[in-house]
């Protein structure tokens, strides 16, 4: 399974509207199960019952023939981070040994299986692709309904265990590349219209401390009292309004500082092209300087989708199973990294 996954291309690889700034979409839906306790309340009779109820909804629908289950259980703990590197679990899915997930060989979709709901329906799309994502998201519910109830009431929608996903369920989210903005420290521009349109927007944090690679995600903050297009309209609207800033700001500092910019892609090329030890937040950050580059053609014989890709592979788990063996150590990693990386933009100067 895990080869078959390192072979094919993951999500951020592939390139869709708007993909110089929206690099993923994702849809998820959260549901539950009326007789079943909430997570923190299920004991492991109630874990073996959830799991032994989305398995045989999964082995009987013939929508899910081409699906793979797999308890997380039965994972080691490199599998799994390896998953959550995909974006096929999550970081709490990471940790939990309780919790299962099916997925689709195209990766499409991922149906995650006691996460903090009973149930999440995952599906992430490469740029700007809301309305597309939701409706794959919303087939694979309504299929799945067929076979599991869901715990609803008239009053107040889908329950959830978190109060802020009740009502529809839904939350949707985009993981944007905005290096100016971040540079020019226009970010506050941003804040100030998620707050306006009642989003939330948070880095892609390294150790807790620092965000890396000017890269954000920005996700609607409730689901209750609206429609899931009203959702979806919204979030969609402030993206694209961020979308024009990014790019505004992209042009208007190439065209008075063009050759400070082009300085820096090109130092970026430079270090991962010569580097011996590489951390994954420095690497992350040349390679979004070097996607700015490829985006504005000052790198020319790069496509966006090989540096999309680097980003997923450079990551400790991905670079284990490239090298077919564990690291011994931080550094022995960071020397593969970085000689993972020389191979890849050698051939490219």
């Amino acid at each position: 399974m895990f080869e078959q996954l390192l072979s094919q291309s993951p999500f951020w690889s592939q390139v869709g509207p708007w993909a110089d700034v929206v690099m993923t979409t994702r849809v998820r839906l959260a549901r539950n199960l009326p007789s079943l306790p909430f997570g923190s309340k299920m004991d492991d009779a109630d874990v073996a019952t959830l799991e032994s109820i989305v398995h045989q909804a999964i082995i009987t629908s013939k929508y899910f023939e081409n699906a793979q289950f797999v308890s997380l259980n039965y994972c080691s703990s490199d599998d799994r981070r390896f998953l959550r590197e995909r974006d096929i679990i999550t970081h709490e899915m990471e940790l939990n040994n309780n919790s299962s997930v099916v997925f689709d060989s195209g990766q499409q979709y991922s149906i995650l299986v006691n996460e903090e709901d009973h149930i999440r329906i995952q599906v992430i799309k490469p740029g700007l692709q809301m309305l597309q994502a939701f409706k794959l998201a919303d087939e694979i519910d309504d299929e799945l309904n067929k076979y599991i109830s869901y715990a609803f009431t008239d009053d107040f929608g889908f329950l959830t265990t978190c109060p802020s996903n009740v009502g529809t369920g839904l939350r949707v989210s985009a993981m944007l590349h905005l290096p100016m903005l971040t540079a020019a420290k226009n970010m506050g521009e941003v804040i100030k219209l998620v707050r306006e349109y009642q989003a939330q927007l948070k880095g892609i944090v390294h150790d807790a401390t620092k965000t890396v690679g000017s890269m954000y995600i920005i996700s609607n903050k409730a689901s209750l009292g609206k429609s899931e297009i009203d959702i979806i309209e919204e979030i969609d609207k402030v993206i694209s309004l961020i979308i024009d800033l990014e790019n505004e700001a992209r042009d208007e500092y190439y065209q008075h500082h063009k050759d400070i910019l082009e300085d820096m892609v090109w130092r970026s090329f430079g270090i991962l092209t010569f580097s011996r030890s590489m951390s994954y937040a420095e690497a992350i950050e040349h390679l979004s300087l070097i996607r700015l580059g490829v985006i504005l053609s000052i790198i020319k014989n790069i496509e966006l989708s090989v540096i999309n890709d680097l980003m997923i592979h450079i990551q400790v788990s991905h670079l284990q199973k490239i090298a077919g063996r564990q690291f011994a150590s931080s550094e022995e990693g960071d020397a593969f990294r970085a000689a993972y990386l020389r191979k890849k933009f050698e051939d490219k100067e």
